[in-house]
């Protein structure tokens, strides 16, 4: 039985007909360890980063980007933040704000409060594979299925 975070076990269950569900050992859940032993492409690999805003207020977005790129913090992740000043969440923040699991945050699960951006290059994928809020579990699915149950926006942010 693979072990589902609490945190997206609700969304699990709800669309478990589309949404499959992926065990790996904790030493492999970084996405590089992670494609290079279980035989997966980085290119199907899909990043959730948090970005706390700064100024002019404080908050956190969740950004998902392929594996293979790198989002645009200072630029890109700014403007869609609509923020002057943002950071990376420390790790600990990361873990007290979403709920979940350092190295194996989704973008499925989090707090209302949080909004979600997409990369454009992510739409280009069949399917990818994202964090299951902790590092023992993947999800996999269509970009498609991650914009619906994320409510995300698409943007260009690499």
């Amino acid at each position: 039985m693979v072990e589902i975070h609490n945190t997206v076990a609700k969304v699990l269950e709800d669309n478990k007909e589309v949404l499959e569900i992926f065990e790996c050992k904790d030493e492999f859940s970084d996405t590089q360890n992670f494609c290079d032993h279980y035989g997966f492409d980085i290119e199907d690999s899909c990043n959730a980063i948090l970005i706390k805003a700064k100024k002019p207020e404080e908050f956190y977005a969740m950004f998902c980007v392929l594996g293979s790129t790198r989002l645009d913090v200072n630029q890109k992740a700014k403007i869609a933040m609509g923020a002057k000043r943002v950071s990376f969440a420390s790790r600990e923040e990361a873990e007290q704000v979403t709920n979940q699991i350092y190295g194996g945050i989704s973008p499925l699960g989090l707090p209302d409060n949080i909004k979600i951006f997409i990369d454009k290059n992510v739409m280009n994928r069949e399917k990818l594979f994202i964090g299951a809020g902790n590092r023992v579990s993947k999800f996999f699915l269509s970009p498609e299925l991650l914009v619906e149950l994320t409510k995300a926006e698409v943007l260009d942010l690499t």
